[in-house]
Protein backbone atom coordinates (compact mmCIF):
# COMPACT_ATOMS: atom_id res chain seq x y z
CA UNK A 1 0.00 0.00 0.00
CA UNK A 2 1.29 3.76 -0.93
CA UNK A 3 2.07 5.84 1.53
CA UNK A 4 3.08 9.73 2.39
CA UNK A 5 6.13 10.55 3.86
CA UNK A 6 6.22 14.22 5.31
CA UNK A 7 9.18 16.62 5.04
CA UNK A 8 9.60 18.36 8.59
CA UNK A 9 8.11 21.31 6.92
CA UNK A 10 5.18 19.98 5.91
CA UNK A 11 4.98 18.15 9.64
CA UNK A 12 5.18 21.95 11.23
CA UNK A 13 2.41 23.55 8.96
CA UNK A 14 0.26 20.53 10.38
CA UNK A 15 0.82 21.57 14.05
CA UNK A 16 0.48 25.00 12.89
CA UNK A 17 -2.36 24.80 10.91
CA UNK A 18 -3.91 22.51 14.34
CA UNK A 19 -2.98 25.01 16.69
CA UNK A 20 -4.79 28.16 14.30
CA UNK A 21 -7.71 26.08 14.45
CA UNK A 22 -7.66 25.06 17.79
CA UNK A 23 -7.84 28.61 19.24
CA UNK A 24 -11.17 28.70 18.29
CA UNK A 25 -12.21 25.32 17.68
CA UNK A 26 -10.42 22.02 19.21
CA UNK A 27 -13.15 19.97 18.04
CA UNK A 28 -13.07 21.13 14.78
CA UNK A 29 -9.25 21.16 14.81
CA UNK A 30 -8.88 17.24 14.96
CA UNK A 31 -11.71 16.74 12.87
CA UNK A 32 -9.84 18.99 9.93
CA UNK A 33 -6.75 16.80 10.80
CA UNK A 34 -8.40 13.87 10.19
CA UNK A 35 -9.76 15.60 6.80
CA UNK A 36 -6.64 16.07 6.20
CA UNK A 37 -5.12 12.49 6.47
CA UNK A 38 -7.47 11.05 4.39
CA UNK A 39 -6.40 13.58 1.36
CA UNK A 40 -2.42 12.78 2.34
CA UNK A 41 -4.19 9.10 1.68
CA UNK A 42 -5.55 9.68 -1.21
CA UNK A 43 -3.05 10.90 -2.77
CA UNK A 44 -0.24 8.76 -1.82
CA UNK A 45 -2.54 5.98 -3.78
CA UNK A 46 -3.77 8.48 -6.74
CA UNK A 47 -0.50 10.84 -6.95
CA UNK A 48 -2.16 12.24 -10.13
CA UNK A 49 -5.21 13.93 -8.90
CA UNK A 50 -3.29 16.84 -8.27
CA UNK A 51 -1.93 19.30 -10.56
CA UNK A 52 1.47 20.00 -10.90
CA UNK A 53 2.47 23.65 -11.60
CA UNK A 54 5.87 24.93 -13.00
CA UNK A 55 5.80 28.01 -10.85
CA UNK A 56 5.82 25.71 -7.75
CA UNK A 57 8.89 24.08 -8.71
CA UNK A 58 7.10 21.52 -10.31
CA UNK A 59 5.53 20.57 -7.08
CA UNK A 60 1.97 18.92 -7.49
CA UNK A 61 -0.74 21.24 -5.61
CA UNK A 62 -4.14 19.80 -4.55
CA UNK A 63 -6.33 22.10 -2.38
CA UNK A 64 -8.15 20.98 1.16
CA UNK A 65 -10.77 24.00 1.75
CA UNK A 66 -8.43 26.64 2.06
CA UNK A 67 -5.28 25.00 1.90
CA UNK A 68 -3.02 23.92 -0.60
CA UNK A 69 -1.27 20.51 0.03
CA UNK A 70 2.50 20.92 -2.25
CA UNK A 71 3.48 17.03 -2.94
CA UNK A 72 5.44 15.14 -5.27
CA UNK A 73 4.92 11.07 -6.59
CA UNK A 74 7.60 9.12 -4.81
CA UNK A 75 8.27 5.13 -5.70
CA UNK A 76 6.49 4.38 -2.55
CA UNK A 77 3.27 6.88 -2.84
CA UNK A 78 3.96 10.48 -1.92
CA UNK A 79 5.98 13.37 -0.17
CA UNK A 80 4.48 16.25 1.42
CA UNK A 81 6.49 19.37 0.68
CA UNK A 82 4.31 21.85 2.62
CA UNK A 83 0.73 22.49 3.61
CA UNK A 84 -0.15 26.21 3.19
CA UNK A 85 -3.03 28.55 3.44
CA UNK A 86 -4.14 29.69 0.01
CA UNK A 87 -3.66 33.37 0.94
CA UNK A 88 0.12 33.63 1.33
CA UNK A 89 2.76 34.15 -0.73
CA UNK A 90 3.47 30.42 -1.95
CA UNK A 91 6.10 31.26 -4.68
CA UNK A 92 8.18 33.11 -1.86
CA UNK A 93 7.87 30.54 0.33
CA UNK A 94 7.99 27.58 -1.38
CA UNK A 95 11.48 29.37 -2.93
CA UNK A 96 13.02 29.77 0.71
CA UNK A 97 12.48 26.23 1.19
CA UNK A 98 15.36 25.54 -1.56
Amino acid sequence: MASAQFTALANNDLKEIRDYIALDKPKVASNYLVKLKQKFDLLANSPALGTQRDEYYGLYKFPVDDYLIFYRPSKTGVEIIRILHGNRDIITILNLDE
